[in-house]
């Protein structure tokens, strides 16, 4: 006689191995990431499984790759500032800066030496250790004088033993060895999006144009920033297609920014849809598990999400935040809510780090006037 254990046992059972057996793309690409370290030969079809995979998987698995690749509660804290607002000649379809649009903004002219420094020091009081500048043009063609007075900028905050990042635009290979004799640590060029999408958000400069001045900056020696937007109104592929360009050059990134959108009025995309926490849980976990050892940032959109949400992100992969009233010109949390949050959370603040890099710059600037010399 056969009863209902015997017949429906055995079917459970095997149900159960194939359930085991059944892993993700995102718990196979960890193991493989712990065992053997990060890689830059991606298929694009791969990235688009991990971020595929079920949410949960990504938030445990990013965070067993986050754990083994970095001290899991250290927190970078970076300010970032514009220390040129507005007038600029670009359509980034997402920027209240462009002139193109009327989104109120009025364009200023570079901050003096002495309001930037003012802004630094305070930022530094606050517990900041990178202070990134940015400034509100294409390129930096034709803007020696203010170029020169940002090399003292860089110059002086370094002096008091701060990080320094850059956001100015393209710019021309000279430029960037400049930027690092100065001692710049980073520079930031966002790919914004897809290759694919891009078009539709900016047409004023393209995409290859973007990654020749990340290849002049890693050719100077200075850490690349990029990452993305996500809300532009791109499909999910474009955020894979995103992420694929940034895992496949031939260094990653130092720095992923993981920006949501912040809607302004004017813009050409300030009707669009905030975004979800679980589509930036599946950027950043992919983006760490793709990208081990960057330092992957919860940027532009923080705002938006409760204390909860925002640690789902440091749990997937995120170790670096943006702290102080404003990125640029739009919203950004409280200093005190970011002070109560690491708290809460037990995070702790990451401490400054140079590396060789002054020792570069010097060999740098000592191989140019050499050069120089024989000329």
């Amino acid at each position: 006689m056969f009863s209902v254990r015997s017949i429906v046992g055995p079917q459970l059972r095997r149900s159960i191995r194939q359930l085991h057996s059944a892993s993700s793309a995102a718990a196979i690409e960890a193991e493989r990431t712990i065992r053997d370290g990060p890689r830059n030969d991606w298929a694009r079809d791969e990235i688009k499984s991990i971020y595929d995979s079920p949410v949960l998987d990504l938030l445990f698995h990013g965070a067993q790759v986050h754990r083994h690749a970095h001290n899991f509660r250290e927190v970078q804290q970076c300010t970032l500032l514009s220390i040129k607002t507005g007038g600029c000649s670009e359509d980034c379809s997402y920027c209240p800066q462009s002139s193109r649009y009327d989104t109120g903004l009025k364009a200023q002219k570079l901050m003096t030496k002495e309001a930037v420094m003012q802004a630094a020091r305070k930022a530094k009081e606050a517990g900041s250790t990178r202070f990134c500048m940015g400034a509100a043009w294409r390129d930096t063609i034709g803007r020696k004088t203010n170029f020169n007075n940002i090399l003292e900028y860089i110059k002086d905050i370094r002096d008091m033993g701060m990080e320094v990042c850059c956001t100015l635009g393209m710019l021309e290979k000279q430029q960037a060895v400049e930027l690092k004799r100065a001692g710049l640590t980073a520079y930031n060029h966002n790919l914004d999006t897809s290759r694919e999408y891009y078009p539709n958000i900016i047409t004023t400069r393209s995409y290859d144009e973007r990654l020749e001045t990340l290849q002049f900056v890693r050719d100077a020696g200075i850490n690349v920033c990029s990452g993305g937007i996500i809300g532009l109104g791109e499909a999910e592929d474009d955020r894979v297609g995103l992420l694929h360009t940034l895992a496949t050059l031939p260094t990653h990134p130092e720095s992923v920014p993981i920006n949501a959108l912040v809607p302004v009025k004017g813009t050409p995309l300030q009707d669009q849809k905030p975004v979800e926490i679980w589509e930036m849980i599946r950027m950043i976990a992919t983006a760490r598990l793709v990208m081990p050892k960057a330092m992957v940032r919860l940027s532009a959109g923080r705002v938006r999400f409760s204390m909860p949400e925002q640690a789902l992100c440091f749990l997937a992969g995120a170790n670096s935040i943006f702290t102080g009233e404003k990125l640029l010109t739009t919203p950004n949390n409280d200093f005190d809510a970011d002070q109560l949050m690491f708290k809460a959370l037990g995070l702790v603040p990451k401490a400054p780090s140079f590396g060789d890099d002054l020792e570069d710059a010097h060999e740098a600037a000592v191989s140019e006037q050499a050069v120089s010399s024989l000329g």
